[in-house]
């Protein structure tokens, strides 16, 4: 697939088409005519603007102004604010484009109850029922492009007008609302940025001026007569050229939409060409509009292409004189941010507001460190209210302040996250269920949450819990629960099914905790519940068990991974002591305890993990059911599922994952080959099965944006062997 139809489809943006340039009259007006640059959008391609300006510089050659559009405007937004090719550079390898165009908070960012609906509920479908099912406008809210632009555009963010900035500069954006192309020279820089970048359907467009703006490339990808309206005398257009389609290349129903799309942008990228005085072109065939990895590359490329038409640009040299007075006239209108006295925070309710302030406090009175500011806003983004956070310098009574500017989710609360699960460990024996986790925030008090999960299929379950922080801090809580709970439960041995149980649970819990860091919590409570556990097929040596459940626990859960689904560096630990009082089927009172560690390495690109997990209860055995049940994966995925049922285990594991192939941003992150062993000690079990079990395990992990889809094969001892896949977690 060509990079025009990749930018159309997975990035929702019109794409680039291969038009062989204009012919041109690239004979150079007098020198001093003043000189205005185009820069053309394109994604990843667009960092070859990078490149061209370096030529420029490098030759002295005096820009009066700047247009662009989409990457375009972004790399000309910099240039423009009295960035250097150099700065330039360096603020864009300091980007993680991965995170920027998935548009996700980084997992370690997120508070611990977003970590647990993120653990819990593995996949990016997240939709709101505000007013109705409603849907974001973008998949992604453009809460990280719009750092980077804020950061860009802050020290300008009270000028009138574009021309007062160090290059005069102008980019383009596309009305949706009156069906034209919008050029904006005045007003908040920023937001022209985040108009000229906002890609339709993955980024949420911007509504500004009473009307919604998405990515200008639509309608004017080089924006030649706008650098023409400004003044400049002489057009310097900057076009990105990509492979063509082949009349022989194969088609989807998708390709087709994307090529016809490439068609409508393509037709005004060359009545822009025509309109150049110059024309630089790049070429970049061989790279797609996502290779932001390759930067260097097509910077380079960007460079040498401009050093290709040395022998008409080399006219509008000037000499060191000046070139100098230039520089000076250009950096003496450059401005600085200055030491905020002040914090006010915007678009969002007084509580949240003032919470808001509170966590920026130690930002007044000092100089602005916009490294550690951004992840500051991230980090309050991570309490799942908001859809992004940006900011401004203001003015007040003399006073230079920031001014933080909330966007809250249009479509929520209350916020759904969907759950899908195949357990296919068994893969003539499939689970299957559907699910959603729906969330009220501020419910009856300020930071309070209502969470209920709703279930469906081989497991049908209602749970509801009110969180209540309390405290200066709101680090403590009380999490008062209830729930009703049927799980089908299948029981093998190897691919042999021995049983099949019903086990039916309802009751509340009450939790006091306390979260002393984001990653992690915990908790003293008390659950009382009936239970019923009985067989529906076949049977094992547990008839029938029902009663009361009584269950003092302590637990503890630290959760410092990098990612929910496959982590790939940092650590986990998961510990829980019981005094069960009433259990079916036990005569009397037992104490049980659980630990399961698991340390993530990187090791260069891939990582290995180590796993250490044991549980007991201690020296009594009768329990009822046995509590721990072990087999068909997670642990032991070679042998049957539940194939064991132990009052004691301890369990070893080991594993490599080597990442494959990147997905688009839009479908997924990675392709990883996995690699496990794993081995084990268990206890109590019937004299026929081993208690040493152990196997190995290999498979494919995809990280879908549906959730993660594994599909692999393993062997064990005592000839276990299988087959399996699954859509859901997979650690």
């Amino acid at each position: 697939m060509s990079s025009r139809i990749w930018l159309s489809f997975c990035l929702g943006a019109s794409v680039l088409a291969s038009y062989p340039a204009a012919a041109q009259n690239e004979t150079a007006p007098p020198r001093e005519q003043k000189i205005g640059l185009v820069l053309e959008g394109g994604a990843a391609l667009g960092l070859a603007h990078i490149g061209v300006l370096e030529w420029l510089e490098e030759h002295r050659i005096p820009i009066s102004y700047v247009s662009g559009t989409s990457m375009g405007g972004l790399v000309g937004g910099m240039y423009a604010t009295g960035n250097s090719p150099d700065e330039i550079r360096k603020l864009v390898d300091g980007i993680d484009w991965d995170i920027v165009l998935r548009g996700e908070v980084p997992y370690s960012d997120l508070s611990f109850r977003r970590k647990q609906d993120a653990e819990d509920y593995p996949n990016g479908l997240g939709f709101g029922i505000k007013d109705g099912i409603r849907f974001p406008e973008g998949f992604n809210s453009g809460h990280q492009v719009g750092l980077i632009l804020d950061r860009v555009a802050l020290p300008y963010s009270g000028i009138k007008s574009f021309d007062e900035l160090p290059i005069p500069f102008a980019c383009v954006g596309t009305d949706l609302v009156n069906h034209k192309p919008h050029t904006f020279r005045d007003g908040d820089l920023s937001t022209a940025l985040r108009s000229t970048m906002s890609l339709p359907g993955v980024f949420t467009p911007v509504r500004a001026n009473d009307t919604v703006y998405v990515d200008g490339g639509l309608l004017d990808n080089l924006p030649v007569d706008v650098a023409k309206g400004m003044g400049a005398g002489i057009t310097i257009a900057v076009h990105l050229a990509t492979k063509p389609l082949e009349a022989s290349a194969p088609l989807s129903s998708v390709g087709v939409l994307g090529q016809s799309l490439s068609v409508v942008v393509a037709a005004n990228e060359l009545r822009s060409m025509e309109l150049a005085d110059i024309l630089i072109r790049v070429p970049l065939e061989h790279y797609t509009s996502m290779d932001y990895k390759k930067s260097a590359e097509i910077i380079k490329l960007g460079y040498d292409s401009a050093a290709s038409k040395a022998s008409i640009l080399s006219k509008l040299s000037v000499d060191e004189t000046t070139w100098q007075a230039y520089l000076d006239r250009r950096n003496g209108r450059r401005k600085t941010v200055l030491q905020p006295q002040f914090v006010e925070v915007a678009g969002t309710q007084p509580k949240l507001a003032a919470e808001i302030q509170r966590e920026l406090k130690d930002y007044v009175g000092k100089p602005l460190d916009p490294d550690k500011f951004d992840q500051e806003l991230t980090y309050l983004l991570g309490n799942g209210r908001y859809a992004s956070i940006g900011y401004e310098t203001i003015e007040k009574d003399g006073r230079d302040g920031l001014r933080v500017i909330v966007k809250e989710k249009d479509y929520s609360p209350p916020e759904v996250r969907p759950l899908i699960v195949i357990d296919g460990g068994q893969y003539d024996q499939i689970q299957f269920k559907l699910g959603a986790r729906i969330t009220f925030f501020d419910v009856g008090s300020f930071g309070a949450e209502w969470r209920n999960d709703v279930i469906v299929g081989s497991e049908h379950k209602l749970a509801s819990e009110f969180y209540r922080p309390f405290g200066k801090s709101l680090r403590w809580f009380v999490a008062p629960q209830g729930f009703a709970d049927n799980n089908q439960q299948n029981f093998f041995h190897k691919s042999d099914l021995l049983a099949q149980y019903r086990n039916r649970q309802a009751g509340g819990a009450f939790d006091i905790g306390y979260q002393p860091f984001r990653d992690s919590e915990v908790r003293v409570g008390y659950l009382a519940a009936q239970q019923k556990i009985y067989p529906t097929s076949g049977a094992l040596s547990f008839a029938t068990l029902e009663g009361r459940v009584g269950d003092t626990s302590l637990r503890y859960k630290l959760d410092r991974r990098n990612d929910p689904i496959i982590p790939t560096a940092g650590a986990d630990a998961f510990f829980r002591s019981s005094w069960f009082d009433s259990n079916p089927g036990a005569p009397s009172g037992f104490a049980l305890s659980e630990l399961r560690m698991t340390k993530f390495i990187p090791v260069g690109t891939p990582s290995i993990f180590v796993a250490a997990d044991g549980g007991t209860t201690y020296t009594y055995h009768k329990t009822g059911f046995p509590p721990f049940l072990l087999g068909g994966g997670p642990d032991f995925v070679a042998y049957g599922k539940n194939e064991f049922l132990v009052n004691q285990y301890f369990l070893f594991k080991t594993g490599y994952l080597h990442p494959l192939w990147s997905m688009p941003p839009l479908i997924g992150k990675r392709i990883y080959a996995v690699a496990v062993a794993e081995g084990g000690k268990l206890y109590d079990l019937h004299p026929r099965q081993s208690t040493v079990p152990g196997d190995v395990s290999v498979s494919l992990i995809m990280n879908t944006i549906f959730g993660p889809v594994q599909i692999g094969g393993a062997a064990g001892a005592t000839g276990h062997y299988k087959f399996f896949y699954q859509v859901g977690r997979v650690f």
